[in-house]
């Protein structure tokens, strides 16, 4: 009898743990992004084939930045700095990242969200994010003329053979 009573109390003491586990959910993983991102380069890429001189070229700054640095939280918040020469870029508002779309949501109304395209897996050092933009460059035609020393002297001259093209631009990132 006794046994029976002590086991009615556990089985009745016991169903609101159960249902207490039950109730919590399993704490989503942080994402991949989260974490401080430092720029590390710039590359050019899925240029036209007559530009081909650029493909693949990396540059260590294409908006005048000297270092850009995002950081992505878990409550799904991000601040992005710019420093460059004049007043630096800082910004704050809330990230999506849903497949391989990442989208930035400023909370400042003068600035328009930015939606980038996440290239191949993140890993724990590397992120590298895309955008379409458009650059003025030279031909080939042009640049496989052309002598350094020339174009340094003549750049008023050289101005006229730039063409604004559509470019993959590729920020590679690293923590």
């Amino acid at each position: 009898m006794k046994s029976r009573f002590f086991l009615g109390v556990l089985l009745i003491g016991g169903l609101p743990f159960l249902n207490s586990c039950k109730d919590e959910k399993d704490p989503e993983p942080p994402s991949p992004l989260v974490g401080v991102w430092a720029r590390d380069v710039y590359q050019l890429t899925e240029l036209p084939e007559t530009f081909g001189n650029f493909e693949g070229l990396t540059v260590k700054s294409v908006y005048g930045d000297e270092s850009y640095t995002l950081t992505f939280t878990n409550d799904k918040k991000y601040t992005r700095k710019l420093a460059r020469p004049g007043p630096d870029f800082n910004d704050i508002g809330v990230w999506t990242y849903e497949g391989t779309d990442l989208t930035l949501d400023s909370d400042e109304a003068d600035i328009d969200d930015e939606a980038f395209e996440v290239e191949g897996d993140i890993t724990a050092n590397q992120l590298v994010l895309s955008q379409i933009v458009t650059f003025p460059l030279l031909p080939d035609a042009v640049t496989d003329t052309l002598t350094d020393a020339w174009a340094n002297t003549h750049e008023a001259e050289l101005e006229q053979y730039f063409q604004n093209i559509d470019v993959k631009l590729l920020f590679l990132f690293e923590k």
